[in-house]
Order: structure tokens, then C-alpha cells, then sequence
């Protein structure tokens, strides 16, 4: 049986774009649609092949680069790219990305916001000298406690971290209306 995919209703396609059993054909064509929905429902797939990442990597809409910042299937080649995203969103799903490169993450560590270098800090790939300058953060309780949490930083920043924590406080959790709100408080 043949199916003609252009033909399909949007939410019948978007429901094809995220199983796990659909054909590497069927996703490349459905990567191109002209539906944002549809694209970004394709983004989500972690079966995604390299090539189809990279096209949706350079999606005009920014929630079809978001899925593919969130998405495990994205190399850290990729995620460097996106790390330089105009968007917020974006850049924060590169930094909790378990694939991103520590060397994206040291770039992502100086970024303006405060939540992606919050996220920056909680990321296990993050190194010890980023994560040591990320302790230094002069006003974010956040981050300094993700600091002293991750399991890569130094012993002596966790330490020093201990001095300037007030206790039994949590930071906020990481998340995208975090981000959000963060711009409204603002």
C-alpha cells in the first residue's frame, strides 16, 4: 500500500514523525514540511540520522532547534553550533545536554543568562577549571550550589563553595520556565 505523506492531516503526520519504528525515508521527508509542527515533532525522534539533525539544527522557528538541542541523538559537533543560538531556550537545552562537548560548555559558561550557566554547571561533561570558574559567580546562589553539587568540581572550590551557602536553601529547579520567568522578574 502506498501512502501519499503530503496528503496526511498534521497530527497524523506528527504522530508518525515520533515512532520509534518509522522508516529513515519517511522522517527525511517529513523534515521538510512546510507544517513547523510537523518538523518539530520529527525533532523530537532520537532516531534521527545525522544528516536530518543537521538540517533541522538550521530550522527558521526556534522550537524545532530546541528539540534538537534536547535531543540524545544530536552530536556535540552539532550542539556547538546550536550553542551560539540567538535563542534562549535553545542554549539552555544545549547546556543540559548530555552529548554537549566541555568546550561548548566553557563557552555556554560565560553566557548572559544565569540559568544557562546554572545548567552549565549541573552538566557531568563540564570541566573542573569551568566548573571552578562558574564558583565564582558573584551573585547567583543558583549556581554556586550546582557548583558545589557536580561531581567534577575540585574539592577545594567545594570547600570554599561551603563557606558562602546558606543552608538547608535549594535553588530553584532548572527548567524552561525558569528561563521564562527569570525575563518577566526582569
Amino acid at each position: 500500500m502506498n501512502i501519499d505523506l503530503g496528503k496526511l492531516e498534521n497530527g497524523v503526520k506528527r504522530a508518525i514523525a515520533t515512532s520509534a519504528f518509522v522508516q529513515t525515508e519517511v522522517l527525511e521527508f517529513l523534515s521538510k514540511d512546510e507544517s513547523d509542527s510537523v518538523r518539530e515533532s520529527v525533532a523530537t525522534n532520537p532516531h534521527l540520522t545525522d544528516a536530518i539533525i543537521d538540517n533541522l539544527s538550521k530550522d527558521e522557528y526556534s522550537y524545532v532547534r530546541v528539540e534538537i538541542a534536547k535531543n540524545p541523538a544530536t552530536s556535540g559537533k552539532i550542539l556547538d553550533f546550536l550553542s551560539k543560538d540567538k535563542d534562549d531556550d535553545v542554549r539552555f537545552e544545549v547546556a543540559r545536554n548530555e552529548n554537549t562537548l566541555s568546550e561548548t560548555l566553557a563557552y555556554l559558561a560565560s553566557d548572559k543568562h544565569p540559568v544557562i550557566r546554572r545548567a552549565v554547571a549541573v552538566n557531568k561533561n563540564t570541566l573542573p577549571e569551568t566548573l571552578a570558574l562558574l564558583g565564582e559567580e558573584p551573585y547567583d546562589f543558583g549556581i554556586k550550589y550546582y557548583v558545589a553539587h557536580n561531581p567534577n568540581t575540585p574539592k577545594e572550590v567545594i570547600e570554599h563553595l561551603k563557606r558562602f551557602l546558606p543552608k538547608n536553601t535549594w535553588p530553584t529547579a532548572l527548567d524552561i520556565e525558569t528561563l521564562h520567568n527569570y525575563y518577566d522578574h526582569w
